[in-house]
């Protein structure tokens, strides 16, 4: 915690320095001053605040989405060596194409609201949720579940008892990964196709009326959110996944 604060307030002190020195023209680079002070007024005002709660409403979406479609898609896969061998290298395939260049195929086939938006987002981060899951899985030592099984317990008594708790550290990982991969689609979208409230359609606007002060604040929001999501997954992970924490 120590080692972070002392990181933030270089990266800062370099910020203003930066500033400061002019390296950079004041017509596109805002101070740690400006920033806080446009910040400030932001808050006051309550600009932001909608905004905010739009961006953080479509992750949310985005993240319940492909939870609800990739654990279990994972769990199978990973359960069944056969399964994973058949559809691995497909779900990799898509893992590699940048998800925003299904954008446009969305925007097309679902309009230019929200839908098109939360499918990027979902579509990205499902298929990472099954790979990181089903790869997790695969990984255990299969003589655990076939011992048991053995002994006569029942696939459901099986996969409640012994496969639930080798997939969850996967699952964990899985929706840490998928959070990140949701907030920079989301972001992404609403710049492109810009929606009424959002961060990312806030970013295009003041980019447009070079309002730098409130672009930097806005930034740091957006990254707050990211810096916010990992500590609730490492929390997270501490208190399900507490045998593996040492």
């Amino acid at each position: 915690m120590k080692n972070g604060v002392l990181g933030t307030l270089l990266i800062v002190a370099l910020w203003q320095l930066a500033a400061t020195t002019g390296i950079f023209s004041d017509i596109y680079f805002a101070s740690p001053l400006e920033t806080a002070t446009e910040g400030a007024k932001l808050l006051s005002r309550g600009e932001i605040y909608k905004d905010l709660f739009f961006t953080l409403l479509r992750i949310l979406a985005s993240v319940v989405l492909s939870v609800a479609i990739g654990v279990p898609l994972g769990i199978a896969l990973g359960y069944s060596a056969r399964l994973y061998q058949l559809l691995n290298q497909p779900l990799d395939f898509f893992r590699s194409v940048p998800p925003i260049v299904f954008y446009p195929l969305l925007l097309v086939s679902l309009g230019p609201g929200e839908s098109s938006r939360i499918a990027t987002a979902t579509l990205a981060s499902s298929v990472m949720v099954v790979l990181i899951v089903s790869t997790g899985l695969i990984q255990q030592e299969r003589l655990r579940a076939e011992y048991f099984l053995a002994l006569g317990t029942s696939k459901p008594q099986l996969f409640k008892d012994i496969v639930w708790y080798e997939a969850l550290p996967g699952i964990i990982t899985a929706l840490r990964a998928a959070a990140s991969w949701t907030v920079i689609v989301i972001i992404v979208t609403e710049m492109l196709v810009g929606p009424k409230f959002g961060l990312g359609a806030r970013v295009q606007s003041v980019q447009i009326f070079n309002n730098i002060p409130d672009l930097f604040f806005t930034i740091i929001v957006i990254g707050l959110i990211g810096v916010g999501l990992n500590y609730l997954f490492e929390w997270l992970n501490r208190k399900v996944v507490f045998w593996k924490v040492g």
